[in-house]
């Protein structure tokens, strides 16, 4: 009995072909595995952009303040170099002592004042005990004004007096 002779052989190796065809073709045509794979590229695109943002803002910053460092040296020379000068060239003392003021007191003169020490209250948000004039926001009077007469109507330094008629005030307007 030949294998190859048997009609029900060459069918299941037909099959059997087919369905390794049809998984690996599933496989390779899944739309959920190829989303999953495009966002985890993504993802990795943008750690990796980020990371490269983050280097380049440390290298920005760090160039920017080794630049103001510079800056700062180059005007505490030109300042010391025209403070010299105008000390070497200038006659009158008043200017020399001006420029010396100007250049700022020397460190040792510089006294440093400590301000004194803020007394800190706790917030009164309790019903004090005492009859205070302050009370506390739990204190059935909190928030309450006492009764107070109205203020009187101010008083102007012109009287006026209200009048229907525009022609009366026309007149006295243009004469």
């Amino acid at each position: 009995m030949d294998l190859l002779s048997n009609d029900w052989f060459f069918w299941l190796v037909l099959l059997l072909l087919g369905l390794g065809m049809g998984f690996l073709l599933g496989r390779n045509n899944n739309s959920d595995l190829k989303r999953q794979n495009e966002l985890s590229n993504q993802l990795q695109t943008a750690h990796t952009e980020m990371a490269e943002y983050k280097e380049q803002v440390n290298l920005h910053f760090a160039d920017t303040a080794a630049a103001v460092n510079q800056l700062t040296d180059s005007y505490r020379n030109v300042h010391e170099q025209l403070a010299k000068g105008a000390q070497s060239l200038c006659d009158d003392p008043d200017t020399v002592s001006s420029l010396e003021t100007i250049a700022g007191p020397a460190e040792s003169t510089i006294e440093y004042q400590t301000e004194p020490a803020a007394t800190i209250r706790p917030p009164m948000d309790y019903a004090p005990s005492s009859a205070t004039k302050e009370h506390g926001t739990l204190d059935e009077r909190y928030g309450l004004k006492s009764k107070q007469e109205p203020p009187a109507p101010p008083a102007y330094d012109i009287p006026v007096t209200p009048t229907s008629d525009l022609d009366d005030v026309i007149p006295t307007m243009r004469g």
